[in-house]
């Protein structure tokens, strides 16, 4: 029977060589990083890094997945059902989770991975894709915009366009952000309430896109519970 020190010894151990696998992948990216380096920074010997992890590959997916996270359709769905929630209101909850997760201060590696991804070529982004890490967090907003045009709440023919306009324009958010971070823009895009602009900014274009030639949306008054339960999802992911 394993005791509960031999867990926790376990749990301290991978938390090191993930922590190291991080550094190592943010200086080198996937191909330059060596397993020996990972284990030399983790102080541990390389055999306990394929242990715990597999392949250097398969670390560093578990990296990426991290990174980006995940959220439970159907829980959360669930959860918005739980507060009797109009399509409007639902949709700008939507909103507000897509931003504040993409705009969250993270640890400067994040953006070091993220960059060398896409500079070489965004293989494992499409793969974590394919296992629909993003695709679940577009459905949620995509099946949102649609019960509301089949209430009437909301008229579009290109719903598919307006999910893609939100997840654009934060992912660009961000990258211009870490691109300018030495620049004269770097105050506008990271100032403390550069998430807050970004929602209003949001929230303004799509619900005037699917809201067309109606009053200037307004931020709904939601329950402080509500918004307790969607800061712990971010806080977690």
């Amino acid at each position: 029977m394993k005791s509960r020190k031999t867990d926790k010894t376990k749990g301290v151990l991978r938390d090191r060589i993930y922590a190291a696998a991080c550094h190592e992948f943010a200086e080198r990216g996937l191909s330059g990083a060596r397993v020996k380096s990972i284990a030399r920074l983790a102080h541990v010997n390389p055999a306990l890094v394929i242990y715990h992890f597999g392949s250097k590959e398969d670390l560093y997916l578990l990296v990426i997945r991290q990174i980006f996270g995940d959220i439970e359709k159907e829980q959360l769905l669930e959860t918005l059902k739980a507060f009797d929630l109009a399509p409007p209101e639902r949709l700008f909850i939507a909103i507000y989770l897509v931003v504040n997760l993409f705009l969250k201060k993270r640890d400067e590696y994040v953006y070091k991975i993220i960059f060398r991804e896409l500079s070489d070529g965004g293989r494992y982004l499409r793969k974590i894709e394919q296992e629909q890490l993003f695709s679940r967090r577009r459905e949620i907003v995509l099946d949102i915009i649609l019960e509301g045009i089949r209430g009437g709440f909301f008229e579009t023919r290109y719903p598919l366009f307006v999910v893609y306009s939100i997840f654009s324009f934060v992912t660009n958010l961000v990258l211009f952000r870490q691109i300018n971070e030495d620049t004269v823009w770097r105050d506008d895009l990271a100032s403390e309430d550069t998430a807050a602009k970004a929602l209003d900014y949001t929230v303004d274009f799509v619900f005037r896109e699917l809201m067309p030639g109606k009053p200037a949306p307004t931020r709904p008054a939601l329950p402080p519970e509500l918004f307790r339960l969607l800061d712990e999802i971010i806080a977690r992911n």
